[in-house]
C-alpha cells in the first residue's frame, strides 16, 4: 500500500486537485483547509508526508512548523511547502532550512510527483532529525 500524505491548503480547488492527482498514483490522502485542522489530523493519522501552503488560514506556515516540530509524535514527518510567487525563495528563511522541498503555484503534475518522491525519500532516509527554532 502506498504512503499516506496530508495536504493542508486553504484553496479548495487546489486542495482537491492535488489530492486527486496523488490518488491517481495510489497514495492515501488526508486533507485539511487550515493549520489547526492539519495539526490535529497529523497527530491522529501520522502521515508519511505533509504538503502545506505557506499562507494557510488561521496560522502561518512557520507557526505550524513549530507546532509539528515540537510534538514528538509527529516531528519526523517531512514537510513540503506550496509557495505563491517567487520560484526561488530566499534559502535563509527558517522554513527553508527544515522543509524537504517546495512547490511553486501553479505547479505541474510532474513537479508534484517529483516533490512527493523527494519528501518520501527523505522520510525513509532519515527517520529523525533535530529542529532548532
Amino acid at each position: 500500500m502506498k504512503e499516506r500524505i496530508l495536504i493542508i491548503e486553504a484553496n479548495k480547488e487546489i486542495r482537491e486537485n492535488t489530492a486527486e492527482l496523488l490518488e491517481l498514483k495510489n497514495y492515501r490522502l488526508l486533507t485539511a483547509e487550515d493549520g489547526c485542522s492539519g495539526f490535529k489530523i497529523a497527530k491522529q493519522y501520522h502521515p508519511d508526508l505533509i504538503i502545506c501552503d505557506l499562507t494557510i488560514a488561521d496560522t502561518d506556515a512557520y507557526t505550524f512548523l513549530q507546532l509539528v516540530k515540537q510534538d514528538t509524535a509527529i516531528f519526523n514527518i517531512p514537510l513540503i511547502f506550496f509557495l505563491d510567487g517567487d520560484p526561488c525563495p530566499d534559502e535563509n528563511h527558517k522554513w527553508m532550512k527544515i522543509a524537504k522541498g517546495y512547490l511553486c503555484k501553479p505547479f505541474t503534475a510532474q513537479d508534484l510527483f517529483a516533490g512527493v518522491v523527494l519528501g518520501l525519500s527523505a522520510r525513509n532516509a532519515t527517520r529523525s532529525y533535530e529542529y532548532n527554532a
